[in-house]
């Protein structure tokens, strides 16, 4: 194998990066500015099923499709680039967080399909979970939730016979993909990083997404295990964010994977290392909120997760000679674009983007607000057992204005929650919902900070590229956005103080 020339200049270095997702797997070449070479994509389809006796859903993505996919479009790079692959100095990988799967850890033939985050087959073991929201949180940064690992990975080892089988002899691994994915691409040279050559690994993030990662302590939490009843022996060892997992070869070139972390976290690199005073907001299916943090206590409500746990610190990232990690502040918002079905049933429209711009133009003085518990009423509340309720005699456009505006609100509630870092001094925000332009001026208006608008679909292969490149001071890549400044509106204001009141009510009603 033939590494890339030594004499490489930094201004000529290639970085790869891997975004698995949901829908598709992209693979993206960058230059050390952050400037796009090339991408290539794989689709990935998650299906949802329903089998019989089963409670709940099962929501899957097919393992061999994933890695077929990744290894074509690697081949579609290698074709596209020829002589220049040789310039790819770095590739980091960034995945979905909580999808996990079992595969033979000698083998490593996959024994279930992927069992995709949003599939909460596990539920019914997180009955009579021995902590509180408090302490779970101060182990592991996060509340307990079907959507996290441990409670899935319970359900294969008491439910799955090939899960069982490989277990009882001895060569299961249990992770994210990220884990499996690693396994396959960088098999020939993981004995080298890891104390053991059949074992697995692991970033600080997708491992805390398991729920069975102590922040604290950086090590799998065994009180945890034993709750879970997860056999340590199972799971990945969790190296850092940029640690030497091993080498990708494409022909006879070969490329450090130096970095790898979970997609949300890695979107927030996208443009360099993320700005303190930031707040960065991706509206989608949910609505995701994101703060830079060195503290690991948060407030009632949010959560925590690892971003930047380094193994060799950049220079950007050391003040006064101390070495730091990084945390992210975290909200999440359900019920954005995910409560499409519920609204086209309660307004009997098909709810287009020219009902939502017709509705963003109204400005009702009377009651008009949702109580949106669609996909569960999350942070900071974290209640599961509500249904959704409108206010009294809306119309079909004041309901979609009630809808757009519920998640709007719940963002800013959010928002000031993570101003005890200090006041917001920007907010970045991306996703479906931004797209309108009342929307971005709304979050505006209600934290009074500006709203950077720059849709950038390529936000997580950027970043996952940015931290293989090492954090580079020269990472700048072209950037077109839209600032909407605060205004004055006192009848937005209004309907978010109406919203506040009868959000309480409803909750201590609900008690």
């Amino acid at each position: 194998m033939c590494p890339a020339p030594a004499t490489t200049q930094p201004h000529h270095q290639l970085h790869l990066a891997i975004d698995q997702g949901g829908q598709s797997t992209r693979v993206a070449v960058y230059t050390h500015s952050g400037e796009l070479r090339c991408v290539f994509s794989s689709p990935c389809a998650t299906q949802h099923s329903q089998p019989a006796g089963s409670a709940y859903a099962h929501i899957e993505q097919n393992p061999a499709e994933i890695l077929a996919g990744i290894r074509s479009s690697l081949q579609n790079i290698q074709d596209q680039l020829g002589d220049d692959l040789r310039q790819i100095v770095s590739a980091g990988f960034a995945g979905q967080g909580s999808s996990l799967l079992c595969w033979n850890q000698h083998t490593g033939e996959a024994l279930t399909p992927v069992i995709s985050w949003q599939d909460i087959r596990g539920q019914s073991y997180l009955t009579d979970f021995p902590l509180t929201h408090t302490q779970l949180q101060q182990l592991t940064g996060l509340r307990a939730s079907p959507h996290y690992g441990a409670s899935k990975m319970r359900w294969c080892l008491e439910h799955h016979p090939a899960v069982i089988a490989a277990h009882n002899n001895h060569c299961l691994s249990i992770g994210p993909i990220v884990s499996y994915l690693f396994w396959h691409l960088l098999r020939d040279d993981l004995s080298q990083t890891q104390s053991s050559p059949t074992s697995s690994v692991i970033d600080p993030g997708h491992a805390q997404r398991t729920l069975l990662w102590n922040l604290q302590a950086n090590q799998w939490e065994q009180t945890l295990l034993d709750f879970f009843q997860i056999p340590r022996a199972v799971l990945p060892e969790c190296l850092y964010h940029n640690s030497q997992f091993g080498d990708l070869h494409l022909g006879d070139h070969s490329i450090p994977f130096k970095a790898s972390a979970r997609d949300q976290g890695a979107s927030l690199f996208a443009r360099g290392v993320p700005q303190a005073g930031s707040v960065y907001i991706n509206i989608g299916t949910g609505a995701f909120i994101q703060r830079l943090s060195e503290n690991l206590q948060v407030p009632e409500g949010l959560l925590v997760s690892p971003l930047w746990f380094p193994q060799r610190f950049p220079q950007i990232l050391q003040q006064n000679g101390q070495q730091k990690k990084y945390y992210a502040w975290e909200a999440t918002v359900n019920g954005a674009a995910a409560a499409l079905h519920f609204m086209q049933e309660h307004t009997g429209l098909a709810v287009t983007p020219t009902d939502i711009n017709a509705a963003l133009q109204l400005n009702p003085i009377h009651d008009c607000y949702l109580l949106n518990a669609v996909g569960g009423l999350s942070a900071p509340y974290w209640r599961t057992d509500l249904t959704s309720r409108f206010s009294d005699n809306l119309s079909p456009h004041e309901k979609i204005l009630a809808w757009i505006e519920s998640v709007i609100f719940q963002i800013v509630i959010n928002v000031q929650l993570m101003n005890a870092l200090g006041d917001t001094q920007k907010i970045i925000i991306s996703g479906g919902f931004s797209k309108a332009d009342a929307v971005c001026q709304k979050i505006a208006d209600l934290t009074n900070a500006n709203v950077h608008r720059s849709d950038n679909p390529d936000a997580t292969l950027q970043g996952i590229a940015c931290m293989a490149a090492g954090l580079p001071e020269s990472w700048s890549p072209p950037l077109q956005e839209d600032v909407f400044h605060p205004q004055p509106n006192s009848e937005l204001k209004n309907r978010f103080e109406k919203w506040q009141l009868a959000m309480a009510e409803w909750l201590d009603s609900q008690n």
